[in-house]
């Protein structure tokens, strides 16, 4: 095989450098099962293991990045898994541990993959990603804890990222009244249009401190942690059910047992990395095919070419992304839907 694009991490004098270089086959991790891979996407776990934010990429040699990689089997020792098979993966080691997506091959095990659901494309699954999952796992842990459109609105904070943009539409789909928790008012278009009936902004949502805040929520998810967890619980109607997926302003929570206690919150942890096992994520991805397929997936969803994807990365810090950023990696792209 020809040498082929890739773009690695390297930590260089304790500092991450990144760049693309060429690679054979044998310079990548170990897998029964080689991927040509059409697309692969950015998260913010992407973005702080290029940046050297935390510790999201290994440091003791250089490492083929991204979390999240949808593409068509090229050779497989794994006899679940066939040339031609359409797939996807995310998460598990990819991209932090083991190389990753963003690469125009990787090899992975086969305990990783999920075959492609028909009914997505390997762009919407793409589109979809870790994002759409972590949405789909909240929606679908809310509804196991009795969450019903009739309880009352859910709110969604964070709700133009990637997690938060697919929940308000997956939510808004299943009959659920969204309210859109953003500190990006300008995109109160995009927000409504995508499914929130109606957008409390940043300044407004963290102002009232009490500890037993006037009800709001039947249920919601958290996508940002820190004081937005509190304000959250805070404003939960009794039984609510709040799901909790992110920490992108930190991990630590200042807070009371109050709301817990008096007003009885169910509090509902949302990881799709490894522990969601292997017959949890087949069935999520079959929901995003079916009943939980975003109907504004086109409009959540923007690609970049993969030469852009460096740039791309800083805009996850400055809070400039909208939506999912998708990375047209392979040249001729298998599609199905």
């Amino acid at each position: 095989m020809a040498p082929f694009k890739a773009f690695r991490v390297h930590t260089i004098d304790g500092k991450p450098v990144c760049r693309f270089e060429k690679l054979a086959m044998d310079d990548l991790d170990p897998g029964a099962v080689v991927i040509k891979i059409a697309y692969s996407a950015i998260t913010y776990k992407d973005a702080m293991a290029a940046r050297g934010v935390g510790k999201n990429v290994r440091t003791d040699r250089p490492c083929v990045t991204g979390v999240d990689l949808s593409g068509e089997v090229v050779s497989s020792q794994d006899p679940r898994f066939a040339a031609g098979d359409l797939v996807a993966v995310t998460n598990y080691k990819l991209g932090n541990d083991h190389d990753g997506g963003y690469a125009e091959y990787a090899r992975v095990p086969g305990d990783w993959i999920v075959s492609l659901p028909a009914g997505l494309s390997l762009y919407e699954a793409m589109g979809l990603g870790t994002s759409g999952l972590t949405a789909a796992l909240a929606l679908d842990r809310v509804e196991a804890a009795g969450l019903t459109p009739a309880a009352g609105a859910v709110g969604i904070t964070g709700a133009t990222g990637g997690v938060g943009s697919l929940a308000v539409n997956m939510f808004a789909q299943r009959g659920y009244k969204v309210i859109a928790i953003s500190g990006k008012r300008e995109q109160e278009g995009f927000l409504r249009s995508i499914g929130a009936q109606s957008i409390i902004g940043r300044e407004e949502f963290l102002a009232d401190r009490a500890s037993l805040a006037k009800p709001l929520f039947a249920g919601a998810l958290d996508n940002v942690g820190g004081v937005y967890l509190d304000r959250l619980a805070a404003k939960m109607q009794p039984c609510g059910k709040l799901a909790v997926a992110g920490m992108a302003v930190g991990a630590e929570v200042t807070t009371t047992v109050l709301p817990l206690i008096l007003r009885s919150i169910d509090i509902l942890g949302i990881n799709v990395s490894r522990q969601l096992q292997m017959k949890e994520r087949r069935r999520l991805w079959e929901r995003m095919a079916t009943d939980l397929k975003p109907k504004n997936l086109a409009e959540i969803s923007r690609a970049i070419p993969f030469e852009d994807l460096d740039k791309t990365m800083d805009k996850f810090f400055d809070a400039s992304t909208v939506g999912r950023v998708v990375v047209e990696v392979g040249s001729k792209a298998p599609v199905r839907g």
